[in-house]
């Protein structure tokens, strides 16, 4: 049992902050968060204890290739099944793969993230190589595989491989709603069932969207909705009544502000979803294009909402720290275990130095997290019970 003494614990699924408290951790979960002081623990003096972060979309195998696409457009950098990344990964080893993925997940741990959700390419032996590379290391990989035919046009899609990806992965991460006919769709959604996540970018560049207009009358996101994936990606250039919908259904949305940003696919909607109380999770993308410091996304977005609206109130704090942890967690379907401090759930968390810049003089912790800090101030992070950053030391062996 360890028990953390004198700390500020970001509480619950409202973060509410209980300042001088106890969290006591058993079995690598959180066994209770006590208000009342003791003497003797493991002292945080006074530092900040916030979930650790669930980055809700990524593409670890890009790590290879940072910078590489960079000033080309969203279809010539990523898009399958000639786009850059797919030709750089089509020539990839087996070994050079996981090597590439193991130094994302490296960067994934330095920076806080306990568990994330990557759209993984490359089939059986792309979701495979991700098993490979994570195993024997605290962080959770949520594995949206898809099939080969969605990144090689030549090979053809068949229900025995779409199971076979269900089987393997932990749900589908399927490249656009282009990529295959509504009937596909159905059989994905199908084979998914309410055990395995069915996501799915949508809305991403402005051509995607003018595109469908044009050519169906109708957005992505409606003509997505007949499916019922559990996840959209993106949503740069959602509607007016695209967002009715998403709230009336209680949809899941990953937004990836950086990503959007670099690529020139525009700014997503994120002081509409805020405003309309629509739960958003955060993603740091194509590693490619971003490094996934969730620190660097929410200050992006709280900016870039307050920037292109004109009001400083155009977002929250607390909202978008949300959306780093439990919003993502809601959306990987990881939240019965982590996303919120709380008794019963995994020792999953990360300590920020309230001694160091960000905190000195500060009115609005919250606030200092989502504007001020990054993974420097991290001077603890315990990953299910696993000590991750211990006196701000990376103390695994990667």
């Amino acid at each position: 049992m360890e028990i953390y003494i004198n700390g500020t614990v970001a509480a619950g699924p409202e973060l509410e902050l209980i300042e001088g408290a106890t969290l006591i951790v058993d079995n690598g979960k959180i066994a209770a968060i006590e208000q009342e002081p003791r003497e003797h623990g493991i002292d945080l003096k006074g530092a900040l204890v916030i979930p650790a972060f669930v980055n809700a979309h990524t593409h670890i195998a890009d790590t290879g290739v940072k910078e590489l696409g960079t000033g080309l457009l969203v279809e010539d950098a990523v898009l399958p099944p000639n786009g850059l990344k797919h030709r750089y990964l089509q020539q990839l080893s087996e070994e050079r793969l996981i090597e590439t993925i193991r130094q994302g997940l490296k960067e994934m741990l330095k920076s806080g993230v306990a568990a994330f959700g990557d759209f993984r390419e490359g089939g059986l032996d792309g979701i495979r190589a991700l098993r490979k590379a994570s195993r024997g290391l605290p962080i959770r990989p949520v594995i949206l595989g898809r099939p080969m035919a969605d990144s090689k046009a030549e090979f053809e899609l068949t229900r025995k491989e779409l199971e076979a990806v269900a089987e393997e992965a932990d749900g589908f991460g399927i490249s656009s709603i282009g990529a295959f006919a509504p009937e596909v769709y159905r059989q994905i959604r199908e084979i998914a069932g309410d055990d395995k996540i069915f996501a799915i970018h949508l809305s991403e560049s402005p051509r995607d969207h003018e595109y469908s207009l044009r050519t169906f009358g109708e957005t992505e996101v409606k003509r997505a909705f007949a499916f019922e994936p559990d996840l959209m990606v993106h949503l740069t250039h959602a509607t007016e009544s695209d967002l009715v919908e998403l709230k009336a259904r209680n949809q899941r949305i990953a937004c990836c502000p950086r990503t959007n940003l670099i690529l020139g696919d525009g700014i997503p909607p994120l002081h509409e979803f805020y405003e309309r109380d629509i739960p958003i999770s955060i993603g740091s993308d194509n590693m490619m294009f971003s490094s996934p410091d969730l620190f660097r996304e929410m200050d992006t977005a709280s900016r870039v909402a307050r920037g292109a609206t004109k009001d400083p109130r155009a977002i929250d704090a607390k909202y978008l720290l949300r959306s780093a942890t439990l919003s993502g967690a809601q959306a990987l379907k990881l939240d019965r275990t982590m996303g919120s401090l709380a008794p019963g759930k995994e020792a999953t968390f990360l300590v920020l130095d309230t001694s160091r810049d960000p905190f000195v003089y500060t009115h609005d912790k919250i606030s200092s997290v989502v504007h001020r800090c990054g993974p420097s101030d991290i001077s603890r992070f315990v990953c299910a019970g696993t000590t991750v950053i211990e006196d701000f030391e990376f103390k695994l062996s990667l």
